[in-house]
């Protein structure tokens, strides 16, 4: 569903824009009923230089630039004349229009399009917020770009046929961080990828897709309506590196560099994230490409995952594998699982020697859940399944109380790299 917008056309050729940023950490709190009337300006035409903008003779912003956004204005209910001019300047007056505003009423007033044909677009804003839920509409304003669907990664279509100087109507959503798709309407052809989109209960916001499509500054700006929004749950995140075959390896995550220069057979830390999704990359060391993995993956909120690359490059087949972690440890005995990244190695059975088997028929990327265990030392053999034939003896694995582990079957079996790799979570 989508909903057509009252645009102001610009008499010549300068902008709307933005003076200060509206989304600090208190956000900006629906106003009590007074009788007045709220605007923001925000600055989204892509070619156009900075302006100042006036109220009725008055100049309330100076000098914004594009992309920004000001804080909500406080202003009499009925017709207003705005005006903007070049910044620093009085004149020339590059556009004169009256707008009427209700009484209690908030908009947000955009300047869209290139100089050569830019609108004011004025959208009604919803600051009524719930205490349980997020509320999020997106806004086009890329002048170049189609008409687009906006999806949840991997999920729902939130938001379908949104064309040029179009909004869809606000949706409630579960607090969460998310990343969304932009993808040209009606196809799965990926226009843009939003990561790190925090959605918090009792926060409005409004994504704006921002930039030009044709030059590769396709862009989103998220701003927060209304609310103070509470933070969002977290989880904890580490990252391995059991890829055989492939080099030293930097890791990002939303965009963002996290871990520089992994070597293979080398877990991270865990890191504390925002629990939702989280889209991860992985590239060779010191460099942006090409990208090796490229995936998005729902971390649940007050949990604690690995996400480890596996895989052959050579054979194209890199891929990551997300388990979830237990970190609840026993104080009178030790948990492990075992988790099989060999490549070439068939599905195996670990066991004590002479003893019990405590994993069977594991195949590559699958993982045995955990087991607990007394706390002790044990030689493990991993052995084909089925059969009593060891692939790899794992002699001497100490196993404390209190703590738990995970045992990685990791290197290639045919070149005789074949090893373990216990990790304690």
């Amino acid at each position: 569903m989508k909903k057509y917008l009252l645009v102001i056309p610009i008499l010549a050729m300068l902008v709307f824009a933005i003076g200060c940023s509206s989304d600090d950490d208190n956000g900006p709190v629906a106003p009590a009923p007074s009788g007045n009337s709220y605007v923001r300006v925000v600055h989204l035409s892509p070619d156009a230089p900075a302006v100042d903008v006036w109220v009725d003779g008055s100049r309330v912003l100076q000098n914004v630039a594009f992309r920004g956004a000001s804080a909500y204005l406080t202003v009499s209910e009925g017709n207003h004349r705005v005006q903007i001019s070049p910044a620093g300047a009085s004149q020339p007056i590059v556009l004169d229009a009256n707008v009427t505003l209700m009484k209690d009423a908030s908009y947000t007033i955009a300047a869209t399009g290139l100089l050569a044909n830019l609108q004011a677009t004025v959208l009604t804003d919803d600051r009524a917020t719930s205490s349980q839920q997020a509320k999020v509409r997106f806004v086009h304003t890329s002048p170049d770009a189609p008409a687009v669907d906006v999806a949840v990664s991997g999920g729902a279509t939130l938001f379908s046929d949104v064309m040029f100087r179009e909004a869809g109507v606000y949706l409630n959503v579960a607090p969460s961080q998310y990343v969304l798709d932009v993808r040209i309407a009606g196809s799965s052809t990926l226009a843009l990828r939003v990561p790190g989109v925090v959605a918090g209960a009792g926060g409005n916001y409004t994504i704006f897709a921002v930039g030009l499509a044709g030059n590769g500054t396709l862009a989103a700006l998220a701003l927060l309506d209304a609310g103070s929004p509470a933070a969002i749950s977290q989880s904890e995140l580490r990252v391995g590196h059991l890829s055989p075959d492939a080099p030293a390896v930097d890791v990002w995550v939303n965009q963002v560099q996290v871990l520089q220069n992994v070597p293979f057979q080398t877990l991270s830390g865990y890191l504390n994230v925002n629990a939702g999704q989280h889209w991860i990359q992985i590239t060779p060391t010191g460099a942006t490409e090409p990208v090796v993995i490229d995936a998005v993956v729902t971390l649940n909120p007050n949990a604690d995952y690995t996400v480890a690359a596996t895989g052959l490059i050579g054979n194209n087949d890199l891929q990551p594998i997300v388990l979830l972690d237990d970190r609840m440890t026993d104080p009178t005995q030790a948990k492990v699982r075992f988790v099989h990244t060999s490549p070439d190695a068939p599905a195996v059975d670990v066991a004590v020697q002479s003893g019990p088997v405590l994993f069977a028929n594991v195949d590559f990327r699958e993982v045995g859940s955990y087991l607990s265990v007394a706390a002790q030392s044990y030689d493990l053999e991993v052995r084909l399944a089925g059969t009593e034939t060891v692939a790899l003896p794992i002699p001497g694995v100490a196993f404390e109380m209190n703590r738990n582990y995970t045992v990685f079957a990791i290197g290639l079996a045919g070149n005789g790299t074949l090893a373990a790799l216990p990790v304690n979570d």
